[in-house]
């Protein structure tokens, strides 16, 4: 989740974020949340050899360990990132 944090630094223009970590016997959760000004997750542009923290590139590494990336946001709302990483074995 350090792109989402990356995101809120360079983009989101935030006076708070929270981070929180959360787990269950068969999965890892972070989210982040911030309070900045937010944008539309469907307008977002594709990614480019500058970067390397955008929302893409968190899905895909994200997708390599099976995992998933959510965003909800709204321009003017803020925005939260949730990732979930399943854990080997299970409880």
């Amino acid at each position: 989740m350090q792109g989402a944090l990356a995101n809120v630094r360079q983009h989101a223009l935030a006076t708070r974020v929270v981070v929180s970590l959360s787990y269950a016997p068969d999965e890892l959760l972070v989210d982040v949340v911030d309070d900045g000004s937010g944008f539309d997750p469907a307008a977002t542009p594709q990614s480019t050899d500058a970067g390397g923290f955008g929302l893409r590139a968190m899905r895909e590494r994200l997708a390599a360990l099976g995992g998933t990336l959510g965003v909800e946001s709204a321009p003017g709302e803020g925005t939260a990132v949730a990732a979930s990483v399943p854990l080997g074995g299970g409880a």
